[in-house]
């Protein structure tokens, strides 16, 4: 964000995003217009590929994330729901038409959408000794 000239793009998860998501009205209130995909996969997968896919303490609350920016106070931003690769191919190429705005992209995943290098990374480690894939 110091190189205003330059776009941010913050992906994030949906479980950490509820932490710190107040941080979107500040960038309106600064000016900026980040990208921001949130990558809802509905909980805490690092935790569940970690400590076991049912601990309820990695499920979070359901929220409406293209809702989020106006709750937030942001006016003049696109907000786009991805499942699929051509609804994440559409809205980063909204995106890039429109470099003065905010973009949120929520890009649903499966819950237990593990990638192969942190599947195979936590398997020694997991309490149940695997990791899904």
């Amino acid at each position: 964000m110091a190189h205003r000239d330059r776009r941010t793009v913050l992906l994030i998860g949906d479980g950490a995003a509820q932490l710190t998501v107040q941080e979107i009205g500040n960038f309106s209130r600064e000016g900026l217009s980040p990208v921001i995909v949130v990558v809802n996969n509905d909980g805490y997968t690092i935790e569940r590929a970690i400590h076991g896919e049912t601990a309820s303490y990695n499920d979070i609350a359901a929220w409406s994330w293209t809702a989020v920016p106006s709750a937030l106070g942001v006016t003049d931003h696109l907000a786009f729901r991805a499942r699929t690769y051509g609804e994440l191919d559409d809205a980063l190429t909204a995106a890039a038409a429109h470099r003065d705005r905010l973009v949120l992209v929520e890009a649903v995943l499966p819950r237990l959408e593990i990638p192969h290098l942190l599947s195979d990374l936590v398997a020694p480690t997991s309490s149940d000794g695997t990791a899904r894939r």
